[in-house]
């Protein structure tokens, strides 16, 4: 597999079962990501989501937070990892925005990297996310995925990680691809134990497919080392029995041949040891003069079914003498298990773990009739489409309140609500969420415009947006994020699917 190939089908995989990818950290202004982004440097986002409320509600502002003084930021953010230097960083920051930058947070990655505790990643974060520029912000995550899958080859470090990236990722998916990297990460591609088992890309993985190789190769190996203990075990006792068989003028020359003689000459040499070892033990010391006396013309006799009569009498000897003969031929058929290695490989490198999934859709189209909607908003309010007749209705479906890119849709409509009311415009959104946390949000917020709590999907199965999704390889039942705008005379007009968080209501206006 080439190494464009295997780009093609991690980022189709992307495309199709995450079309949506965005940062987990909650904010609403390019402030606020810049303070989250800065916070989140060896921490969580989850933890940083748990301080910011406060933090924002305290210094709303890049005024608010120059005027303020480490030790007091400090005590809004102990919980965070190195609370002390991001304390003065914070402040530090703020306060060169005020003087360089006129209070904006700046677009070129240049100049946000001379912010106190803004770096490359940190940057290519805010350039990516809220100016929506080709760059990628290498964290742990993406440096790590990126590594295992063999999108990167030898990357030393990130910004390496960085170059390769973006020289085989497009640039209109650069911004989504840095959050597919680091999600994967951070719910399927574990640092000490990824779930391969789950992960939907192991078709185009290299880390999988060389972890398949060795669990493969493995109990071969195990095999074979059963084997040469056996025959060590085996070997053993031939010592033994030729010192105390050799005649005492030539003990050392009589082991040095034993131990160099064919697997057949071996076994023949052993029986007639053991032969010698029974007479001696069933019979007087006549016997063992006899023996002794002819041994020459034992020599050359030596039937063997008188060797096979005499094996049969004593059974336990015989056993330790015969078994190494049996077990000296294994090597062909060692040679013989290794062999498929490559048969077993093939098949599992060139199947996909599972079959692509495909997230549903609606089936409504441009130029339907849109159906009628009813339904309670966050302050009890009854909206009714009929009550909305003669306006251009902008219907947008999200799954739930207070997430990074619901709240970012929101915020992008609110903007504009007041251009989008002197154009005749009607905004409504919608969500499983119920009338408490609508009013929560809306409130948090300051949104002009009605939430319908859809508790029972009936407006969700109406439009036909309520069905299957995937999200970091879980599938699940979901609202599938759609926008549609439906005209005075009650016709959808745009159907929008690919929606643009950070700028919808751009979206919706231009499209229209």
């Amino acid at each position: 597999m080439t190494k464009g190939e295997r780009y093609k089908g991690v980022l189709d995989y992307f495309i199709a079962q995450v079309p949506i990818a965005e940062t987990e950290l909650h904010y609403t202004n390019p402030f606020e990501l810049l303070v989250a982004v800065i916070l989140s440097a060896q921490c969580t986002d989850k933890r940083v989501n748990m301080v910011t409320p406060a933090l924002f509600q305290a210094f709303p502002t890049a005024e608010a937070l120059a005027a303020s003084n480490s030790d007091t930021v400090f005590s809004y953010i102990r919980s965070i990892s190195y609370p002390n230097n991001k304390a003065k960083h914070l402040v530090s920051m703020a306060q060169l925005l005020l003087s360089e930058f006129n209070s904006l947070v700046p677009s070129a990655v240049d100049d946000l990297v001379k912010l106190p505790g803004v770096g490359r990643k940190t940057a290519n974060v805010i350039a990516s996310v809220i100016y929506n520029q080709p760059t990628m912000a290498v964290d742990t995550h993406v440096f790590r995925v990126s590594n295992r899958i063999g999108l990167t080859t030898n990357a030393k470090n990130p910004l390496q990680s960085e170059k390769q990236l973006i020289a085989h990722i497009p640039e209109d998916l650069v911004p989504r691809a840095h959050h597919w990297l680091i999600l994967h990460g951070r719910y399927t591609c574990l640092a000490r134990t990824p779930k391969c088992e789950a992960c939907a890309l192991t078709a185009w993985c290299k880390y999988f497919q060389k972890q398949n190789k060795s669990q493969i190769n493995y109990p071969l190996k195990t095999n074979t080392m059963a084997k040469k203990k056996q025959n060590v075990k085996a070997k053993a006792p031939k010592k033994v029995k030729a010192k105390k068989a050799a005649s005492p003028s030539k003990p050392k020359a009589a082991a040095k041949k034993s131990t160099k003689a064919t697997p057949k000459k071996a076994v023949k040499k052993a029986v007639k040891k053991v032969v010698k070892k029974v007479a001696v033990k069933a019979k007087p010391k006549k016997v063992v003069k006899k023996a002794v006396a002819k041994k020459p013309v034992a020599k050359k006799v030596a039937p063997k079914k008188l060797v096979a009569k005499k094996v049969a009498v004593k059974k336990v000897p015989t056993k330790k003498a015969i078994v190494p003969a049996k077990k000296v031929a294994p090597k062909a058929v060692a040679a013989k298990a290794v062999t498929p290695k490559a048969k077993v490989n093939k098949p599992e490198v060139a199947k996909p773990a599972a079959p692509k999934f495909v997230a549903h859709t609606t089936g409504l189209n441009v130029g339907d009739l849109a159906p009628a909607f009813k339904g309670m908003d966050q302050n009890g309010n009854v909206v009714d489409s009929a009550a909305l007749a003669g306006k251009t209705i902008i219907l947008y479906f999200y799954p739930k309140d207070d997430t990074p890119g619901c709240t970012a849709t929101a915020c992008s409509l609110r903007d504009e609500y007041q251009h989008l009311s002197d154009s005749n415009y009607a905004v409504v959104g919608v969500s499983g969420d119920d009338e408490k946390s609508h009013k929560k949000f809306a409130e948090k917020y300051s949104l002009p415009f009605p939430l319908i709590a859809d508790t029972n999907h009936e407006v969700m199965k109406a439009y036909d947006v309520w069905g299957q999704k995937m999200f970091m390889g879980r599938v699940f039942d979901g609202v599938i994020r759609t926008t549609f705008v439906i005209g005075a005379d009650g016709h959808i007009k745009q159907v929008i699917k690919n929606v643009d968080t950070a700028n919808h209501a751009q979206q919706v206006v231009s499209l229209g």
